[in-house]
């Protein structure tokens, strides 16, 4: 048996019945380059079991030590059916965008079934008349609890589906052979239970020392000044705006297709700038343009938060979390989007020495070893900074996880992947997700929410494309010069 860290049991103590921490990935399938015959439903299936084993969370299931005193474990899903798991869904005629989203929306909105291994496949055909995306295509939805991977884990996860060249190609992950012994579920007696309270308690304390004695005193220099700005202050903290509400049971999602190579284009208007800063700059007018169209843009600026991969080198990512938080400001307050991207830079620069200075994986430390007994406290905790917007302080406003991917053309079964992009988790209070994700030269930014905070996603994912193209005419307008310069040399 293995157990589950502090961090990724934290992740089922916030799930509630409206709210669960789960995340999907959506991947879009051109099948013009498929060989021969379009791919059928059963083939894809075989292919996914032939692959399972990239990582032993596809057939275990997390079972939880009574009253929840210990940490959970993951054991072997002895009624594991890989049919249970993978489903097929067809849109209905005429197969546009907005039937797709609904589909995907209502798919991530249900729960996964945590009496099984916490995942499933969707394979949905129909995709037959969405701008972009070649007729005849096909998708591929995976859905995991957060509490068996994060972003990054859930990615690496999904490669090992896939190829990088053709239907002959080889596997972008290698799948191992599968080990003939598995963990089976445990039975605890009283003394099972008190004995792993007692194990688990003590030896987390003993684990978080270290990381808390070289926390803490970075933390008094650099962290707490910060959040005494931010939280102390009259005013301090983010504002409050829709998406700090309650959610429902419902969620919206949409996406916005950009060149990755005009992101870049844009960074560049700002010397050291990154395109992550680019991405948040773009997100910032975004929501700037969303507040302002329904007479809701505060003064201050949005806040929002943005998990950062700790993990190292030589660390393991096909299962787990290794992510710790930061927060930026979206300058939502400045109208000029190049005076915009200006000050995020900034924010992101002294947020990112901040995190330096304390040491990020330090701060994933302190939440992977947690007590077992704390974190049910932890857990509503979570949930309950900012519920329906009533804490005293709201600290963000919505969240930013950035996914890179491979910059080669991967396959399936020699079906191209042309898309691919995520679903976030929400929770009450922290209403609205993004999820940029890059491949192959483009950027798809998601934006997930709930229907009774943002009944027109439709419009927020225009506003994001409204505030592309305002900063990619600034980009292009600064890259006139240069090309006059570079021809007249060549002349």
């Amino acid at each position: 048996m293995s157990k589950l860290s502090g961090q990724d049991a934290l992740f089922l103590k916030v799930d509630r019945p409206h709210a669960a921490s789960h995340c999907t990935m959506i991947y879009i399938y051109d099948q013009s380059t498929v060989e021969g015959q379009r791919l059928g439903f059963r083939e894809i299936v075989r292919h996914i079991s032939d692959r399972l084993d990239v990582s032993p969370v596809f057939r275990r299931k997390i079972v939880q030590v009574p009253y929840g005193l210990g940490y959970p474990y993951w054991v072997e899903d002895d009624l594991f059916d890989i049919d249970f798991h993978v489903r097929h869904f067809a849109l209905p005629k005429p197969g546009d965008w907005r039937q797709f989203c609904i589909l995907v929306s209502r798919i991530h909105a249900r729960s996964v079934d945590l009496a099984r291994a916490p995942w499933e496949m969707y394979v949905i055909e129909g995709l037959d008349n969405i701008e972009g995306i070649p007729k005849g295509s096909f998708a591929i939805l995976t859905k995991s609890h957060h509490a068996a991977m994060d972003g990054t884990a859930a990615a690496e996860l999904t490669w090992a589906l896939h190829d990088i060249a053709g239907a002959q190609g080889r596997p972008v992950a290698v799948v191992p052979d599968r080990p003939t012994a598995s963990p089976r579920r445990p039975l605890w007696g009283p003394l099972d239970t008190v004995s792993r309270m007692l194990t688990d308690n003590i030896s987390a304390s003993a684990r978080m020392a270290r990381p808390l004695a070289r926390v803490l005193p970075k933390l008094a220099v650099a962290g707490l000044r910060s959040v005494a700005r931010s939280v102390l202050t009259p005013g301090g903290g983010a504002p409050r705006t829709r998406f700090n509400t309650n959610v429902t049971a419902g969620r919206v999602w949409n996406s916005v297709t950009l060149d990755l190579a005009t992101v870049k284009q844009i960074k560049a208007l700002v010397p050291g700038a990154t395109v992550n800063d680019a991405v948040l700059a773009i997100i910032g007018g975004a929501m700037r343009r969303y507040l302002e169209a329904n007479d809701e843009l505060p003064e201050k600026s949005l806040v929002t938060l943005a998990p950062v991969n700790t993990r190292q080198g030589g660390e393991a990512a096909a299962s787990g979390n290794t992510i710790s938080m930061v927060t930026f400001p979206l300058r939502t307050d400045i109208d000029d989007p190049l005076q915009r991207l200006e000050a995020v830079f900034t924010a992101t620069s002294e947020s990112k020495a901040i995190q330096d200075g304390i040491g990020a994986e330090d701060l994933t430390n302190l939440q992977k070893f947690a007590p077992p007994a704390t974190l049910g406290l932890a857990g509503r905790l979570a949930t309950l900074m900012g519920v329906g917007g009533k804490g005293p302080v709201i600290l963000h406003n919505c969240m930013v996880t950035n996914v890179p991917g491979p910059n080669v053309p991967l396959y399936m079964l020699g079906a191209k992947l042309v898309y691919w992009c995520g679903v976030g988790p929400l929770v009450d209070g922290l209403s609205l997700i993004w999820n940029p994700t890059s491949y192959c030269g483009k950027m798809f930014v998601s934006l997930t929410s709930s229907p009774n905070v943002v009944p027109d996603p439709d419009f927020l994912a225009q506003c994001l494309k409204d505030s592309y193209e305002e900063m990619q005419a600034l980009a292009e307008a600064a890259e006139k010069p240069v090309a006059k310069k570079r021809a007249a040399r060549r002349s």
